[in-house]
């Protein structure tokens, strides 16, 4: 604490045991005085660190109406700036949130413990700057083996988030279309990527094509694997009677207790044991003679249906168990899919049969990254959302098993509460909708009134950090990308003037 930059002072029935101002010293020492930055005084409770969140420039000199008529007369401009030097009048007051009082170890000088204020700041006291090695360890910054998403907003310190704290217990990226969250989930793959052997394997569902540039860059070629959707293949021996019923909802409980026998059949049979088809299946229901005819044909009927949809096989492609490895990135792509039930279906397998692998420690830690994860697991009733369920099982008993999950949304009021609120950190960039600000306070304490105001005032490469990942919610700029997608450029002006109609016939 060697450069003062103020002294605190009374102000509005301040101090007290929320806030403290203080009056900042004229000096160029004090130029980096800013909102968003971290400051300490020793209170008579010890070190106080506590964050402006206000600066008042006053002047008595403007604060009478009949003075800036007088001054803003052009006969008397110079005689009353000789006369009244205004600059002497000013001052810059700012507004300090107490963060609370540390605990210094005597033997290490390492924070031991963080209390809350029971008294407020000395009136008087002086303020000084936070040492970069406080404030990171205050925050729960982690230099050396972070992930780096850019820099504290109103500092120069380094974003370096601590990859167990993010992961561990899952986190949430939000924001408004546009708002850049593809950009932050690159920055993310990216950091990831660098890690290699200290992250586990990240499973990324890309609905849109955005992040297959990064299988061109030779750093990364290595460990990225993208899959086409459209050779995805489910394993049809793979899952139960039941799932049937989730895929195909129509399907009443006789029919899965018939479709139950049949799948039994096939599974005695040496032939098929293991390897059998949904048209196998339905070859089977057509060659028994036994039964009510009215549950077979209902039955066929169904099974076709689902036949149609083109995703169910003799064998699992991709072989799962064998592709998942870790610091590697896999990217499912989903762009050229537009049914969303397809897309249910696809995401309700893959997640279902990852976990049930992990569980019993098959394959190494996951990490699942879902875009458009509103569209996947809604807060709409289970009945609109097959794969709605295992989304929420992930995210309430994921942790244990080390699949670490992560929801991108640009609606959170239409993505799953049960599953938003087990986000326990989240990255935000711009909220506007004040229902969606709603739902977000609704599904996590972390987040206030105060915060969601924050929120919606955010800038473009503006976001806020909050929860499990971090001490204290910080505001960070974004850092920008170190490899650029094709698409980042991209102009509605230049791609309308370069178009050529096509022959449709």
């Amino acid at each position: 604490m060697d450069i003062q930059i103020g002294t605190i002072f009374n102000y509005n029935q301040l101090p007290d045991v929320s806030y403290f101002p203080f009056i900042i010293n004229k000096n160029k020492k004090t130029i980096g005085v800013k909102k968003g930055l971290f400051v300490c005084t020793e209170s008579k409770e010890g070190f106080l660190i506590g964050i402006i969140e206000k600066i008042i420039l006053l002047n008595e000199y403007y604060s009478d109406a009949l003075t800036i008529k007088t001054y803003n007369d052009d006969k008397n401009t110079d005689v009353l700036k000789g006369l009244f030097p205004s600059e002497d009048f000013e001052f810059a007051l700012a507004i300090v949130k107490c963060l609370g009082i540390i605990e210094f170890n005597d033997s290490t000088n390492k924070i031991r413990k963080i209390h809350r204020m029971t008294y407020p700041a000395n009136p008087g006291g002086s303020v000084y700057f936070v040492d970069d090695n406080i404030i990171n360890e205050f925050i729960g910054i982690d230099i050396k083996n972070g992930l780096n998403l850019g820099v504290i907003k109103g500092s120069h310190l380094k974003a370096m988030v601590n990859i167990d704290r993010l992961l561990n217990k899952h986190f949430a990226i939000l924001s408004i279309s546009g708002g850049g969250k593809s950009y932050l989930t690159s920055i993310l793959i990216e950091e990831l990527l660098s890690k290699k052997d200290m992250v586990p394997c990240t499973i990324l569902i890309d609905v849109h094509g955005e992040y297959s540039y990064l299988k061109k860059i030779k750093d990364f070629t290595n460990y990225i694997d993208i899959q086409n959707i459209s050779y995805f293949q489910i394993a049809t021996s793979k899952i139960s009677s039941w799932a049937f019923k989730k895929y195909q909802q129509q399907i009443s409980h006789a029919q899965v207790r018939e479709l139950s026998k049949y799948i039994q059949k096939l599974n005695k049979n040496e032939d098929k044991k293991g390897k059998f088809s949904l048209s196998d299946i339905i070859e089977l229901i057509e060659s028994d003679t036994e039964g009510s005819k009215n549950t077979k044909q209902a039955l066929i009927g169904w099974l076709s249906e689902l036949e149609h949809l083109h995703l169910f096989g003799h064998i699992e492609n991709p072989n799962l168990k064998n592709l998942i490895k870790k610091g590697k990135l896999i990217i499912f792509s989903l762009e050229n899919e537009t049914s969303l039930r397809k897309k249910q279906i696809i995401i309700d397998y893959l997640f279902n049969r990852l976990f049930s692998l992990r569980r019993t420690n098959k394959i190494p830690p996951i990490l699942l990254i879902v875009e458009e994860a509103h569209q996947l697991c809604p807060e709409a009733s289970q009945s609109s959302a097959i794969s709605k369920r295992i989304i929420e099982t992930i995210a309430r008993e994921g942790r244990k098993f080390m699949t670490c999950l992560c929801l991108i949304s640009q609606r959170p009021k239409k993505l799953s509460t049960t599953a938003l609120s087990q986000m326990n950190s989240k990255m935000v960039l711009n909220i506007k909708n004040p229902y969606d600000l709603k739902h977000l306070m609704d599904s996590s304490e972390a987040i206030t009134k105060e915060n969601a105001n924050m929120i919606s005032s955010l800038g473009v490469g503006e976001m806020v950090l909050m929860g499990n990942a971090v001490n204290y919610p910080i505001f960070i700029d974004v850092r920008e990308r170190n490899f650029k997608s094709n698409n980042e450029n991209l102009s509605l002006t230049n791609i309308c003037l370069n178009w050529q109609d096509k022959d449709l016939s």
